[in-house]
């Protein structure tokens, strides 16, 4: 037989055996699956929970509320996504590269390359899983702050991350109602204690319910608690790592209390490290509700309002930042502006800017949270600006759009919708304020998602991803990466759950 034939041998038996071998681990999951354990019904948890279903698995989800859901529900701007269909039928240009290079951007001096390119790299496809196996509209692009180029992607309808959240919750359900063998879901569940064993290998959780306290043991177990941008209580994580903002309201559900760091920190033989928890991002554009403005929890004002041409002035009318810049920059500029006595902040869109929003701007506007005016003149007799200035801003914001003039505070990306906003115009305006938002510190996982030590090494048994993890973004997060976080994460979590 000569060399070529000996080649050909070769690659069928080793086709032959890995066939072999796969025909094996499918054969043995269903005769024995493996059990996968979640903590956290969000969507990084129900991301995880389908993947190890996808890979055989018998999975248990538990979550401390009545209803899955977790922030990921609240989210309303969009999942970032590089080189995605979307893009392409819209004729963007964008590359991993490129969404690296701001993502590493935005870290600042925390960035982790490693887990930067784990999340971009693996972008467009985390936007496919949900198109293809949810049915998810990802049609619509738009730019954010901090990104050089539109890849925040949602759809037609209500906000994103109830649609790609829900989506996942119902299909999670199906499978439970038909296969309950596969699927189990127990809710209103507190986890109270991780379950070790001898080793220090993690074997599954104690929960609080109703009827008292109880445990589910499992091969794997995957942590998607969420993060701690509630707690606000005296010794929590925001008293002890970031008591300056505890004087600030928050856009997080009540549920947001680090739960998932308390456990992982708990652990008696092999404590589990966590890292940048002094890193907080407080979001710019909280709503001021005029029914109640000084409630503790606002309802977040999507970024993507300032994608689509919202403008921020101050309480006489003027600019006083790049909308389109890093959360945290902007942020920073608000509170300079509240400490100097320059507040209420408002934020203003033009017509046909809202109309890119509708679904959002309508909601906004039931809650009573947008106020809508014929025009700017009405606008500024309502809230007593100077005579004048708003007028002056609108005329010099559309000659920056226009490109006659350079924006003295940077922006460089507007578009046709920006044109809309004038004197004469119909006008959205709400009053908005900085919210405790999402905290990139947490636990410290590798890039295979693996929760480690206080060496570094990962506790057998232990998985984590969504916001319960820390280092993905270092010191400020680009909006649109927390959904994807969850998603990037949760399927690399549930898929290595099946792995070890």
């Amino acid at each position: 037989m000569n060399g070529s034939g000996h080649i050909k041998v070769l690659i069928f038996s080793v086709t032959i055996a890995a066939i072999s071998f796969l025909l094996s681990l499918k054969i043995r999951s269903m005769s024995n699956p493996r059990t996968v354990l979640v903590i956290g019904g969000g969507l990084a948890g129900l991301t995880a929970a389908h993947t190890a279903l996808e890979h055989g698995a018998k999975v248990i989800l538990i979550d401390k509320k009545p209803s899955f859901g977790g922030n990921s529900v609240k989210a309303s701007s969009g999942i970032n996504g590089a080189v995605t269909d979307a893009q392409k039928q819209h004729n963007i240009e964008d590359s991993v590269q490129a969404f690296y290079n701001d993502t590493e951007r935005s870290a600042g001096s925390l960035a982790r390359p490693e887990l930067i390119q784990t999340l971009t790299s693996n972008s467009a496809a985390a936007l496919t899983w949900l198109s293809t196996r949810f049915n998810v509209d990802l049609s619509i692009v738009s730019r954010l702050g901090g990104h050089s180029i539109p890849r925040t992607h949602r759809g037609q309808g209500g906000a994103p991350g109830w649609a790609m959240t829900s989506a996942l919750i119902k299909k999670l359900e199906q499978v439970a109602a038909s296969e309950p063998e596969r699927v189990k879901t127990i809710r209103g569940a507190k986890a109270t204690e991780l379950l070790e064993n001898e080793d220090g290998g993690i074997i599954g959780v104690q929960y609080e319910i109703a009827d008292g306290k109880q445990s589910e043991r499992a091969d794997v177990v995957i942590l998607t608690t969420g993060g701690y941008a509630a707690d606000f209580a005296d010794g929590g994580y925001l008293s002890r790592h970031r008591p300056d903002l505890l004087n600030l309201p928050t856009a997080s559900g009540d549920h947001a209390t680090g739960d998932g760091l308390q456990l992982a920190t708990s652990l008696q033989k092999r404590t589990a490290a966590l890292c940048d928890i002094d890193q907080v991002q407080v979001h710019p554009t909280g709503f001021v509700d005029p029914k109640s403005p000084s409630s503790k929890t606002k309802i977040l004002a999507a970024e993507a309002l300032r994608g689509a041409g919202g403008m921020l002035v101050d309480k006489n009318g003027e600019r006083f930042a790049n909308e389109l810049d890093k959360r945290d920059v902007v942020t920073a500029k608000m509170l300079e502006l509240i400490s100097a006595g320059r507040s209420p902040i408002w934020l203003l869109l033009g017509e046909d800017s809202a109309n890119t929003l509708k679904t959002h701007c309508d909601f906004y506007l039931s809650k009573g949270l947008m106020k809508r005016y014929t025009d700017g003149n009405e606008f500024t007799r309502d809230k007593n600006l100077p005579s004048g200035n708003l007028a002056a801003t609108f005329a010099s914001f559309r000659s920056y759009a226009d490109g006659q003039e350079s924006d003295p505070f940077g922006r460089v990306y507007f578009d046709h919708r920006h044109t809309d906003i004038g004197i004469n115009q119909p006008l959205l305006v709400a009053e908005i304020t900085p919210v405790v938002h999402y905290t990139m510190g947490g636990v410290s996982i590798d890039a295979s998602a693996h929760v480690l030590d206080l060496q570094g090494v990962p506790i057998p048994g232990l998985f984590a991803a969504g916001e319960v993890i820390g280092g993905v973004h270092g010191e400020n997060r680009l909006g649109g990466s927390s959904l994807l976080e969850a998603i990037v994460f949760g399927r690399i979590a549930g898929e290595g759950a099946m792995k070890i």
